[in-house]
């Protein structure tokens, strides 16, 4: 069995938008959309001190929580509502416990309360 953290093998643009997942999920505001956490995580990123990411787009967000899916960290919900074209957006939860997240992300993503 290896000793690697699951988190080892995400980039670090997956952490920040993993990280907000679970700030999201601990304040009772999932399934979250990609619009929404986008604008979580730019805000999230302008209190930590790192430049290891820089600015997430929309389309790294979308990105990110499809390679999450895929590696089980977070899960597609039915659509709550619908965009204006009558689609349905797609939202996620978190399929780890947020202490989890927050254990493993890198510490350059967390700020000094612990998220």
């Amino acid at each position: 069995m290896s000793d690697e953290s699951p988190f080892e093998s995400i980039s670090l643009t997956n952490q920040v938008v993993l990280l907000g997942v679970a700030q999201l999920t601990r304040e009772g505001e999932t399934p979250v959309q990609t619009h929404e956490l986008r604008r979580h995580c730019q805000r999230h990123l302008s209190e930590v001190d790192t430049e290891v990411v820089g600015t997430i787009t929309e389309a790294d967000v979308i990105r990110s929580l499809y390679r999450l899916e895929d590696e089980e960290f977070v899960d597609e919900v039915d659509p709550a509502e619908t965009s204006p074209t009558g689609k349905g957006r797609p939202a996620y939860t978190l399929a780890v416990s947020a202490e989890t997240v927050f254990d493993g992300v890198a510490d350059e993503l967390r700020d000094e309360t612990g998220d």
